[in-house]
């Protein structure tokens, strides 16, 4: 029975969960987890040189250039953190008359419990992670701004008038290709790939738009026909994204609002996601566990048992931050 409850085992089952729908995390955050020594992460935004070399002599020294422009914020981990305590009297309830089946009755709510907390923790970290590519994560409260990685207002646009991609004479195309280029001449990295999220009115316009069908007709790797959407177009992957969340008042709120796309242009030191270690004696690789070794896992869990009423405390935790180190690599546009 104490196996169900020691730290390693829940730990590692909650690492195991399925995530919920983390479309934009698992595509461009995922395998940049890395732990850091302490709660102050620093990371770099960087700039990069947009110069060219001269040629020099076999007998020359090295030219001296400048460093890459690297500009270094520093703040405290967040904390995503919750607690919930399950009653063994919510067991009895449950129980066959003269049976003995609590233990396994425990482990199976135990397991619910630590699933939907770590939905919930996975939820905001997709939102952080959303908020990270738009220039700035915010909290809950979807006023405070926990981060700014001053991404410039050429890659925040509102189209207006024709140019607006539900309008018959607007160019959807040649406005994915000046976005294209707007993040090559910012992004100071070597674009290797481009991939975008857009809400459904987005979609909805491109399926809608005759120059978009007619230049359709000649790209066989769009497969519209078979899938009621457009999967790439201008050489970008287009994702459409309808995950949400609900605000503090219970209402729904996308991810990436339907009348936005989200371009990215995937390079070198695009993201990272340093997290904090757990301050909790109990957590391998934690502040406060000198016996721990190596790094921690990104979630930590664990159970303690409660003498009055009884039962038992369920915790689930992370610290993690979705970081932005280009910040002219992404344009989130309003395009209809």
């Amino acid at each position: 029975m104490d196996d169900l409850f020691k730290i390693r085992v829940l730990t590692a089952a909650v690492n195991e969960m399925t995530a919920p729908q983390m479309k934009v995390y698992n595509r461009i955050f995922r395998g940049k987890e890395h732990m850091e020594v302490s709660d102050r992460l620093a990371f770099e935004v960087i700039t990069g040189s947009q110069k060219v070399m001269g040629n020099l002599s076999i007998y020359a020294p090295a030219e001296v250039r400048d460093k890459t422009g690297r500009k270094i914020i520093t703040l405290t981990a967040p904390r995503l953190a919750q607690k919930r305590f399950i009653h063994t009297a919510e067991l009895n309830a449950l129980r066959a008359y003269g049976t003995q089946v609590g233990v396994e009755m425990m482990k199976d709510r135990i397991a619910r419990e630590q699933k939907d907390m770590r939905n919930e923790e996975d939820r905001t970290l997709e939102f952080w992670a959303v908020n990270a590519l738009k220039g700035q994560i915010l909290d809950s409260d979807l006023s405070t701004v926990l981060v700014d990685y001053n991404v410039a207002s050429s890659h925040k646009p509102t189209l207006t008038g024709t140019n607006l991609w539900t309008h018959a004479d607007s160019k959807p195309i040649n406005r994915l290709r000046a976005f294209k280029k707007t993040i090559e001449d910012d992004s100071n990295a070597a674009i290797t790939g481009w991939v975008s999220f857009m809400g459904s009115e987005v979609m909805d316009a491109l399926l809608a738009h005759d120059k978009v069908l007619d230049f359709l007709k000649y790209d066989k790797g769009s497969q519209m026909a078979e899938t009621g959407r457009i999967q790439r177009l201008a050489e970008v992957e287009l994702n459409e994204y309808n995950g949400f969340f609900k605000d503090v008042d219970g209402n729904i709120k996308r991810f990436i609002d339907s009348k936005y796309i989200m371009l990215v242009g995937l390079c070198d030191d695009l993201v990272d996601v340093p997290f904090a270690p757990i301050v909790d004696d109990d957590a391998p690789g934690g502040v406060g566990n000198i016996d721990a070794g190596g790094n921690g896992a990104l979630y930590f869990s664990k159970s303690w048992k409660e003498e009055d009423p009884s039962g038992r405390w369920v915790k689930v935790e992370t610290r993690p931050l979705p970081v932005l180190q280009r910040p002219g690599a992404v344009i989130y546009a309003k395009v209809v």
